[in-house]
């Protein structure tokens, strides 16, 4: 069910008496009054004459400016109605419109309540509807034959015609943005850095290295500034538009820059300021005019669709050259809208209405990119605005000048923030952005070379000076001033949302493999300058107040974290998308703890799943991440009471439209039970589950509420299984009160600054069988295709580095850090860290003899009480850990940054669930170890098809019910909960082995 915007002005105006029926053509009329006044500016006509190319006639059109047209049909609400309701829309989505021949692309069914309209006369009725009396229902179509989607599937949203208009508005404004365009776009700047090659000027001006990447998006900011120049010559006379220039012969280098220059002396710095002077960078002529002619002719074919303004958007984060540094990935623009809408929720409640209410908030996105998450928040509260009677345009100024607030180290990104901004309403003119390009790196400011860091510079500081304003060379709309101020007191912000870089100092990866410190080697600073950097922000973090979240392990969102943190006023919204290892990683619990102490209402929303139409998509809400990424949100409160839950969202898929986001994040909002619904259809589900600085298993992005409450309650000692009655005690601990774990790979092998860190070097043996004869066998790496059971052979071998034998022994018998912790050396217990669950059979393996474990089976040794020989406990251990409530319980506290792999740091390796052997009978231990030698040699399948694997399934019976005595009858129950896990997305990543 759709639920109620918190909007004013909902009285019953309903009549005391019936007025009989009504013809549906009276009814469309009303309701075309009705919408108008939530439209302000479109145009909605009800019962026109014949008005698509196959001579049928809408019962009501939607025109409005910068939006696709929507064709409306409306119908009494019966169970007869529905199905013809959905035929006619499905109908009209295979038809096109006769005075332009564009094909209908909207098409919205509703459902009005016979039996309530009647009470009304047709005065009274339009101030019903109006007043939000009256609730209908409705369904929207987007796409063009067989290819058009239905929102809900099943189903109806339903509302008043407030939110009626809102969701026509939404969709309207996103339906001409199709894929195909944006891929269009792209072929034209990829052919457009083809003509000018790489010219050192753009480089120069973007500030990054000059190459095709910085060629193209050079292309989109020109390509921006020529859709702007269509826009802004339909309101100004003096503005040729790109299509006369071409008509008149007049597109050359001198006479664009001479129309970009009036339009300057006009207003529009934000937009034209870079532009001009990259098109001033051109030395060659007839390239620059080679390249104006390819980009005017695409405005041209493209200035038709009304969401062509933000098309450059929608790809500029794929061509930003810095991404393996700066991780500067893009959000996507459903995502960007369902984090603004569930951010909207939570703001002090305000006169929407009211301009000058709206006007006092600040809000602030200190990692902006290309301005999606700023944008979203734009029509966030524009829509509020309006849908309150509010002048849209009227506030577009005070939005610009006062409320939204971008920073970025990216010119060009903050460039097109700026543009988007700005191009919400292209023809109203403003003095001045708070859109800022923030220094990083070494940099001269004013004579001076000083260390910046970008927007993390604010974090102790009210006011910091930026490179440009407004995205440009412009401090103003009119004028051009090298240095801005940005001011951002502490305290003062209403909101900060965030997409913040991912980039890590330590485990590198990818494009950072070899760069010392990958957090601040974006724009080629030398490892000298990376250094300053580095010294000044850990200056910067001794500074700061416990608890504070920043963590170089985590990464770069951390610090921005803190910054955001700084800056929220008590009752400001933190709005951010992180990695999803914030949830439950150990480098996070910085993040967590600050949460728990310095916030209430923590919200966490997680996708199962990643884009619906693609299957295989990794649940996140960036473009390019590869990796799971969680929405959270959480309200800041200078109160002491600890925030001891959180609730989670799990959505089934990414949304795939930003008004279908839109509609979700209101269901969210305001669910009152464990299902997220838009209309019949179930989206998601909701969780609260316990939340502090140290976490343990969560809910993050699991599908089935069974697998839910199964790892929930088998962490708190107890076997409960969907439609088992009674629930069964089952001793359980955490591995880490048995024993101890073993050292971290890099201290054994690993290198600090070229000088050795461990004793060993590492060599692969010539066949796993020539361990015996190793002086220091190891296991180090994985190879799931030998791997499949539980009696795994070492695969290397440690030579020991001139100079370090001692170290070389104490690593194979055990020792202990400075502070006292003791570390296990060689053991025959491995457990599986980095678990490839889609293709690796076992979460945890036994070596014939005492081996080193590495970074992918690190050794674990248990210290059974009252004996000297650990190996039933070892053998126990490792039957235990390849059962499948052993496999669940370790998926359940992990990790799960990609689909089909769960990952726990060796530190974190102490959380998993564990049959707790201190609590069971001696005999039970033997008999778990005697169990475990039988199945030494029995070949496993991987994790993810436990649910077909037979010798999997005689495992789990025999440890269950004959070793531990649990009844045979919890069998069938452990089948269905089997199949459930080896169901989730996180376990089976789309592989064709999932369950059917």
């Amino acid at each position: 069910m759709s639920a109620p915007l918190p909007l004013p002005g909902m009285e019953s105006t309903v009549s005391d008496s019936s007025i009989g029926h009504r013809d549906e053509k009276p009814l469309n009329l009303v309701l075309s009054t009705a919408l108008k006044a939530f439209l302000p500016g479109g145009d909605v006509r009800a019962e026109r004459t014949q008005r698509l190319a196959d001579g049928g006639q809408p019962d009501l059109e939607v025109n409005i400016p910068g939006r696709e047209r929507v064709l409306i049909e409306n119908k009494y609400d019966s169970t007869a109605n529905e199905v013809d309701l959905k035929k006619q829309c499905l109908k009209r989505l295979n038809t096109a419109w006769d005075d332009t021949g564009s094909p209908v692309r909207i098409a919205v069914g509703v459902l009005s309540p016979r039996e309530q309209l009647d009470r009304f006369d047709d005065t009274s009725l339009e101030k019903a509807l109006r007043m939000g009396t009256v609730v209908l229902r409705w369904s929207v179509w987007i796409g063009h034959g067989a290819r058009s989607v239905r929102l809900p599937k099943l189903g109806w949203l339903n509302g008043s015609v407030r939110e009626l208009a809102a969701c026509i508005d939404r969709v309207g404004a996103e339906a001409g943005a199709e894929a195909h365009h944006a891929e269009q776009l792209q072929k034209v700047l990829t052919r457009a850095a083809g003509i000018v090659g790489t010219p050192d000027g753009f480089g120069e001006i973007l500030m990054q290295e000059s190459g095709v990447q910085t060629s193209r998006m050079a292309a989109a900011v020109l390509f921006n500034a020529c859709l702007c120049q269509a826009t802004l010559a339909a309101h100004y006379d003096t503005i040729p538009s790109p299509t006369q220039m071409m008509s008149e012969g007049a597109v050359h280098q001198h006479t664009v820059l001479k129309a970009w220059q009036d339009i300057l002396d006009i207003n529009y710095w934000p937009i034209f300021g870079v532009a001009r002077h990259l098109l001033q960078k051109l030395p060659d002529m007839a390239a620059a005019d080679q390249l104006l002619e390819l980009l005017f002719e695409a405005v041209g074919r493209m200035i038709r669709n009304p969401h062509a303004t933000s098309l450059a958007g929608r790809i500029f984060g794929s061509l930003i050259a810095d991404q393996k540094f700066l991780a500067t990935f893009y959000t996507m623009p459903s995502p960007a809208a369902l984090l603004a809408e569930l951010a909207m929720v939570r703001l002090p409640a305000i006169d929407w209405g009211d301009a000058t209410s709206i006007g006092q908030l600040r809000i602030a996105d200190f990692a902006c990119g290309t301005g999606s998450l700023l944008v979203a928040v734009y029509r966030r509260l524009a829509e509020r605005h309006a849908l309150a009677g509010g002048d849209v345009r009227a506030l577009h100024r005070t939005l610009i000048e006062d409320v939204l607030i971008g920073c970025d180290v990216m010119p060009a990104a903050v460039h097109l923030t700026a543009a988007r901004l700005s191009g919400e309403q292209p023809d109203i003119d403003y003095t001045g952005t708070k859109t800022f390009v923030m220094p990083y790196g070494e940099v001269d400011m004013g004579g001076s070379s000083s260390i910046r860091l970008g927007s993390l510079d604010l974090l102790h500081q009210d006011q910091q000076p930026a490179l440009f304003g407004d995205g440009t060379i412009a401090a103003t709309a009119t004028g051009e001033d090298v240095h801005a101020l940005v001011d951002v007191p502490a305290g003062s912000l209403d909101l900060v949302i965030m997409n913040p870089p991912f980039t890590r100092s330590t485990g590198q990866e990818g494009g950072t493999v070899g760069v010392p410190r990958a957090t601040w080697a974006g724009f080629g600073q030398t490892e000298a300058q990376q250094k300053a950097c580095e010294r000044e922000w850990k200056r910067q973090v001794r500074r700061i107040r416990d608890p504070k979240a920043s963590n170089g392990q985590a990464g770069m969102a951390t610090y921005f974290i803190d910054l955001a943190h700084a800056k929220l006023r008590n009752g400001g919204v933190l709005a951010l998308i992180v990695p999803a290892t914030m949830v439950s990683g150990q480098a996070w619990e910085g993040t967590r703890a600050l949460l728990e102490q310095g916030y209430r209402d923590i919200c966490i929303c997680t996708l199962a799943a990643g884009d619906e139409a693609s299957g295989k998509d990794s649940p996140a809400f960036s473009a390019d991440t590869g990796m799971a990424e969680a929405v959270v949100l959480a309200t800041r409160d200078a109160s002491d009471c600890l925030q001891t839950t959180a609730r989670h969202f799990i959505l089934d898929h990414r949304p795939q439209f930003e008004f279908a986001a839109v509609e979700i994040a209101r269901a969210m909002a305001y669910s009152g039970d464990e299902h997220i619904r838009l209309g019949h259809e179930n989206v998601g589900r909701v969780s609260d589950v316990p939340f502090a600085a140290v976490a343990t298993g969560h809910p993050s992005g699991v599908h089935f509420p069974g697998v839910v409450r199964t790892a929930t309650v088998l962490s708190e000692g107890r076997l409960a299984l969907t439609r088992m009655k009674p629930e069964f005690d089952l001793p359980v601990t955490r591995l880490a009160n048995l024993g101890l774990r073993g050292p971290y790979h890099m201290d054994l092998n690993g290198m600090d600054r070229n000088k050795p860190r461990g004793p060993f070097d590492i060599h692969n043996l010539p066949a796993r069988s020539n361990y015996v004869v190793s002086d220091y066998p190891c296991l180090w790496a994985h190879d799931h295709a030998v791997e499949t059971c539980i009696r795994v052979l070492p695969d290397t071998e440690g030579e020991v580095r001139s100079g370090m034998e001692d170290k070389a022994l104490d690593r194979w018998a055990g020792y202990r850090f400075r502070n006292g912790e003791r570390i296990a050396g060689a053991t025959r217990l491995h457990i599986n860290r980095d678990f490839r669950v889609n293709s690796q059979a076992l979460g945890a393996c036994l070596t014939p003899e005492k081996a080193l474990g590495g970074r992918a089976w690190p050794s674990f040794q248990p210290m059974p009480e009252g004996t000297d020989d650990p190996f039933a406990w070892e053998a126990a251990l490792a039957v235990w850990l390849n059962t499948t409530l052993g496999l669940a319980g370790r998926w359940w506290v992990s990790n799960r940054p990609q689909r089909g792999r769960v990952t726990l740091s060796i530190t974190k390796l102490g959380v998993i669930p564990v049959l707790d052997l201190r609590n069971v009978e001696v005999d039970t231990v033997r008999a778990l170890a005697d169990l475990c030698v039988d199945w030494l040699d029995t070949d496993l399948r991987p994790a993810n098809e436990a649910y077909r694997d037979k010798a999997r399934r005689k495992l789990d019976a025999e440890v269950l019910c004959e070793v531990l005595g649990l009844p045979n009858t919890i069998l069938g129950h452990l089948d269905h909960f089997r199949l459930q896990w080896c169901s989730e997305p996180s376990v089976h990543d789309g592989k064709d082995t999932q369950p059917a």
